[in-house]
């Protein structure tokens, strides 16, 4: 720890977008928490990517350390790629933080403040705020509701008004993984990304997913908000689709009732009343 502060690895993944690389490392440049260091990995890129790393991260930060991969591994290789860099074992926790999204200057340390206010808690993700237009909530976490069928019947808020119905911190059986603070010993606990979940979409699920099986709590501090330039999901995405299914037949009914069981739902219930109609 540095002057009591723990020390956070903060991972970005990237790959052929410059232009919102750079928003992105400046929004980062602006966190006020003291006590982390960025590493950023080039995912292949063939754009204005490498040219950005070369000179911007020393403008910026005081740590960082830049890793460069001549061919896009996709994500999951990619987050993994950055967590089982040596340096890891120097951190308390780890965060990964998507390449075209900003952040308010306190973002971190307030997931950090709810991380250590509960301590069975693996992982805390943000508000996730959808860039331009009229102030919509993009994603506010996903709830099981039931095994049978459980991918069909998940409570999902996407793109609905931001009316501050989501600004509380509550429970959840998994978060979009825009700006997730993850604690290191549920990492180690839990183990890396599934790489079948390659290229993109649903690898933070996942996750999270194996996270509740283990006994950890996945948290949703809608206090802060996360601004992302990009929605790369959705059923237009190839990838999506084909990993929403590998989703579906890795956890059978059972394996979901189990983790539906744990009671995010009745947590969330709890604190967002109106749900109830």
């Amino acid at each position: 720890m540095q002057n009591n502060f723990p020390r956070i690895h903060i991972f970005i993944y990237s790959w052929n977008k410059a232009a919102e690389l750079e928003i992105t490392l400046r929004s980062l440049a602006a966190t006020t928490y003291p006590n982390y260091k960025v590493f950023i990995l080039n995912n292949g890129s063939s754009d204005g990517t490498a040219n950005l790393l070369a000179t911007l991260p020393q403008q910026l930060f005081k740590e960082h350390k830049v890793i460069t991969l001549p061919v896009n591994i996709g994500a999951p290789a990619a987050r993994n790629w950055l967590y089982v860099d040596p340096e890891t074992s120097q951190a308390d926790y780890v965060a990964y933080f998507d390449d075209d999204i900003e952040v308010q200057p306190d973002w971190l340390g307030c997931l950090l403040a709810t991380m250590e206010q509960q301590p069975h808690a693996g992982v805390v993700g943000a508000k996730i705020i959808n860039a331009g237009g009229p102030k919509t909530v993009q994603h506010s976490g996903g709830l099981l509701t039931q095994g049978n069928d459980w991918i069909n019947h998940v409570i999902l808020f996407t793109n609905c008004p931001d009316q501050g119905q989501f600004d509380n911190v509550s429970e959840r059986d998994y978060v979009m993984g825009c700006a997730n603070l993850y604690r290191r010993s549920a990492m180690e606990e839990v183990g890396l990304f599934d790489i079948q979940f390659a290229p993109t979409q649903f690898d933070d699920v996942d996750h999270h997913l194996r996270m509740r099986l283990k006994g950890w709590q996945v948290l949703f501090n809608g206090l802060v908000e996360v601004r992302h330039m990009r929605n790369s999901g959705g059923t237009a995405n190839a990838n999506h689709l084909a990993n929403r299914f590998k989703l579906e037949k890795k956890y059978d009914a059972p394996t979901a009732e189990k983790i539906f069981r744990q009671g995010a739902l009745l947590d969330f219930v709890e604190k967002h009343p109106w749900v109830r109609g």
